[in-house]
């Protein structure tokens, strides 16, 4: 029984491995900059049209600015992306 349970376990995480990232997709026709807030120290990051951004250093948490007209809060491991009329998809 407890081979079984510990192959299960090893099983699941080698099927889910751990989100190394906060993705970010630009999926206008311009390039556009955000701002990367992670509380001591801030940054600008820049995504040419329909790419993606992948940060590596959001896994307490950071503040996003950028073309959708608020701030988003989010973290290493959450996919988000932007079009023109603002962000059309988040979650993890």
């Amino acid at each position: 029984m407890m081979k079984h349970i510990t192959a299960t376990v090893i099983a699941m995480s080698l099927m889910a491995p751990a989100a190394s990232a906060l993705t970010i997709t630009n999926k206008t026709s311009k390039d556009h900059t955000i701002g990367v807030d992670l509380g001591d120290k801030e940054r600008v990051e820049k995504i040419a049209a329909g790419k993606t951004l992948k940060l590596n250093d959001c896994k307490d948490g950071c503040g996003l600015t950028g073309p959708w007209a608020f701030s988003w809060m989010a973290k290493t491991g959450e996919d988000f992306a932007f079009d023109d009329k603002g962000i059309v998809a988040a979650g993890s």
